[in-house]
């Protein structure tokens, strides 16, 4: 009954899926404009740094490339690095080593993980620009989900009020709200499915899907 809707909300990088927000911008434009061989762009895991790393991919192939094979990179290209936290040291140095010879490096990280990597002495000794994916705030959330849900003719099955406490409930955290309304619309589903009492995400729905997840 919800399938489609449901699938809206899956955890998943999809760049049809692109919304303008405020931060958003506000990164991708730093990114663009930056004149430093070494980026740091730091955020919570859900922020939107792996939807940045692609969506610059995608829109400017020219300018910018992935991570992949070291006999590949062009110093002409803005080398992107997802998870970075991950690399170990002897990859961090190579790569630090070619950002000193010219060529620009993004590292997408964890923020905690990512401070610790920046303070590490081979990078606190060199300039570098820190960018900081920030935490959606409750109207660019409330926009992106009622978009879909009027999308699907929907809107009736979530009120303001409840969608005000998923977004307490997600931190901000896009890739949380989402998997909430996710998990709560799975519920629904079933409900509908079963001729169960539920016809909206209402209270009940909601502390189901956070016990589901963990949040509870």
């Amino acid at each position: 009954m919800l399938n489609s809707l449901i699938e809206e909300f899956k955890d998943k990088v999809d760049l049809s899926d692109y919304f303008s927000y405020v931060n958003f911008e506000i990164v991708k434009e730093e990114i663009l404009l930056s004149n430093n061989n070494l980026i740091f762009l730091l955020g919570t895991p859900g922020s939107g740094k792996t939807f940045m790393i692609n969506y610059l991919l995608n829109k400017f192939p020219e300018k910018f490339q992935l991570y992949e094979d070291f006999e590949k990179i062009k110093n002409s290209k803005t080398l992107l690095i997802d998870e970075a936290q991950l690399l170990d040291e002897k990859e961090l140095e190579r790569i630090r080593v070619l950002s000193d010879k010219g060529l620009q490096v993004l590292f997408a990280m964890h923020l905690k993980e990512g401070e610790k990597i920046i303070n590490k002495p081979q990078f606190t000794s060199r300039y570098f620009q820190k960018i900081y994916m920030k935490p959606l705030d409750f109207e660019d959330f409330s926009k992106y989900v009622k978009k879909k849900f009027i999308k699907h003719e929907k809107e009736e099955l979530l009120k303001d009020k409840l969608l005000k406490k998923i977004y307490k409930h997600s931190n901000g955290n896009f890739r949380l709200g989402k998997k909430i309304i996710f998990t709560s619309l799975n519920l629904l589903d079933f409900a509908f499915r079963n001729n169960l009492k539920y016809k909206q995400i209402n209270n009940c729905i909601l502390e189901m899907s956070l016990m589901q997840i963990g949040l509870k």
